[in-house]
């Protein structure tokens, strides 16, 4: 999952400020909660999508990888030998290919 509320914002010509004073929240508090680093209620979500002109649903990938695993796998990738890191990449490749090929 990872969420979609600074694109939306950004979409709309908003700053961090604008948003947050609509909903009734500090602009520290709203960016932590844009950053992914304070939990979206589904209360906040909704005014926060009211500020902005959206669905609630839109500020939400479910379909996204968490940030967290993708920076986890970068991490690992990143202390492979280049050998190794080649062998990632064809499993990869293969799982991806393998995925399209099953829809």
């Amino acid at each position: 999952m990872r969420l979609r509320i600074r694109e939306a914002r950004d979409a709309k010509g908003l700053v961090q400020r604008d948003v947050a004073k609509k909903i009734g929240l500090s602009q520290p508090y709203y960016a932590q909660i844009e950053r992914g680093e304070r939990r979206l209620s589904t209360e906040t979500q909704i005014k926060i999508a009211k500020a902005l002109g959206v669905k609630p649903a839109d500020l939400v990938d479910f379909d996204a990888p968490d940030e967290s695993e993708e920076l986890i796998i970068l991490k690992v990738f990143r202390s492979l030998s280049p050998e190794r890191r080649q062998g990632w990449i064809d499993i990869a490749r293969a799982i991806s290919k393998e995925f399209e090929t099953s829809l």
